[in-house]
């Protein structure tokens, strides 16, 4: 395997951390230490030295104390996670990870949506949770901008403070679609390392720009819609823009991967520039992916063009 190589799959490792560390509500040492913990352990090839840092984590986890709903919440999400992957590794050998990190995702959100609902006012206990933690969060930082800023320029922090404070308000509306997101790169994380110090495997996860999921998703996207476009409020309108958003976030991704399959990786240059224009204009760089891999679904686009090939690879 060629050093390039070996460069982008850490970095592959690298995203999917910092993608399950940006989006999770969750402590994300939690959300990423609890599956790889689960699968070192129950998993074969079991690996002495794999399987004591397994027990030690969950070791660690398990032994400290705390209480409320979020703090119950985040174990039990993490857990049941990595549980339910564990399960869907045996019982579905011939299935690459994307197809069984949905199927994980979808278990323990209908276990966990179960249990809340039986839970008297549960749901309501948990978003007010997680709304005062991103409200916590929101208001530190604008305290360390008003610091930054406290020599002058008061009315650019003014604006920058009230914008985390409305970040906040969406992310913890969302929260459902960001924690599904954010656990799928979790779980990416910890098979990658699974994979690679437990099996030797010197691909644990296909490159990118193969990545794809099965086209009967589209249908979870248009259940969105309909909920959306349904004369109700409340639960019924944050369910739809929850799925929607997650399966938009799916689709630029899938949309992505067709247009490195396209053009090609891009070099140093290209990434910075791109990099760029994601920082602003992200609303037309998100859209106009998603259409991409919307349109893959019918067209299949990588199956009538040859992959071009990236450098070092």
């Amino acid at each position: 395997m060629t050093e390039p190589r070996r460069k982008r799959e850490w970095v592959a490792l690298v995203g999917l951390v910092l993608i399950a560390a940006t989006f999770s509500v969750l402590t994300p040492g939690l959300l990423l230490a609890v599956p790889f913990a689960l699968l070192a352990l129950a998993l074969p090839p079991r690996r002495p030295a794999m399987m004591v840092a397994g027990v030690a984590l969950l070791a660690l986890i398990l032994s400290t104390q705390g209480d409320g709903t979020l703090w119950y919440f985040e174990r039990g999400w993490t857990l049941l996670l990595g549980s339910w992957f564990v399960v869907l590794v045996v019982v579905m050998p011939s299935s690459g990870f994307v197809s069984r990190a949905l199927g994980t995702v979808a278990a323990p959100a209908a276990t966990a949506g179960a249990f809340l609902a039986m839970n008297g006012g549960g749901f309501e206990r948990l978003d007010g949770a997680v709304k005062e933690r991103l409200r916590v969060a929101a208001g530190e930082a604008a305290a360390s901008l008003s610091e930054l800023f406290r020599s002058g320029q008061t009315g650019a922090a003014g604006d920058m403070s009230a914008n985390m404070y409305k970040a906040a308000e969406l992310q913890a509306y969302l929260f459902p679609a960001l924690l599904a997101l954010a656990s799928v790169a979790a779980l990416g994380a910890g098979w990658w390392l699974f994979r690679r110090f437990a099996a030797a495997d010197r691909e644990p996860l296909r490159p990118v720009r193969e990545f794809r999921f099965s086209d009967h998703m589209v249908w979870v996207l248009v259940a969105g819609a309909l909920l959306l476009l349904l004369p109700v409020d409340g639960l019924t309108q944050r369910a739809g823009s929850n799925l929607i958003a997650f399966m938009a976030a799916l689709y630029a991704l899938r949309g992505f991967a067709v247009l490195l399959v396209i053009g090609g990786a891009p070099g140093p240059l290209g990434m910075i520039i791109g990099a760029i224009l994601f920082v602003f204009l992200y609303p037309l760089v998100m859209a106009a992916t998603m259409i991409v891999g919307l349109t893959d679904t019918w067209l299949d686009i990588r199956a009538k063009r040859p992959i071009v090939p990236t450098p070092g690879s």
